[in-house]
């Protein structure tokens, strides 16, 4: 796969040093193009995700939550929650973080090859200060924030 967006995210994969026996591990293009046809109903998902994907969607080493890659069963298990709290979101959307089970970080699918991040809250508590159910994230881009992501590991490990 030709890497347009996430050129620093593979260089740091490659520093073998810095993982030891857990290193970070992508998604096959078959596994890619299964989570599109479930997700995306076989649109092709946008380029900079597929990236992400292929360098580390099973293990990604940047601090975010997909237990093993798990996109297709992280939607569902918040779909339910969304339900119970009456959040809709009615465009293709994948998951791509999560914190304490009670709020997802997200992009929707059909905003091109390199959308915006979103969150969205299924507990009060985790609202925006606004008091917003689903809100932008800083980085205008997901490019954007999985560059801070990187940045922030490699200081980690530094």
């Amino acid at each position: 796969m030709t890497i347009e967006y996430l050129g620093s995210y593979k260089a740091y994969t490659e520093r073998e040093e810095l993982f030891g026996d857990f290193p970070v591990k992508g998604k096959t293009l078959e596994e890619i193009q299964e989570i599109e046809n479930e997700m995306n109903n076989g649109n092709p998902l946008p380029k900079v995700f597929k990236e992400y994907l292929w360098i580390g969607g099973y293990r990604n080493e940047l601090g975010l939550d997909v237990l093993q890659g798990n996109y297709i069963g992280k939607r569902k298990s918040y779909l339910k929650k969304m339900k119970e709290r009456g959040i809709e979101i009615t465009r293709p959307f994948i998951i791509f973080d999560e914190l304490d089970g009670e709020t997802f970080s997200f992009i929707y699918l059909d905003e091109g090859d390199n959308p915006q991040p979103w969150n969205c809250s299924v507990d009060e508590a985790y609202d925006s200060d606004e008091g917003e159910q689903i809100y932008k994230m800083i980085s205008k881009s997901f490019s954007q924030y999985i560059e801070k992501r990187v940045n922030y590991a490699i200081a980690l490990r530094s």
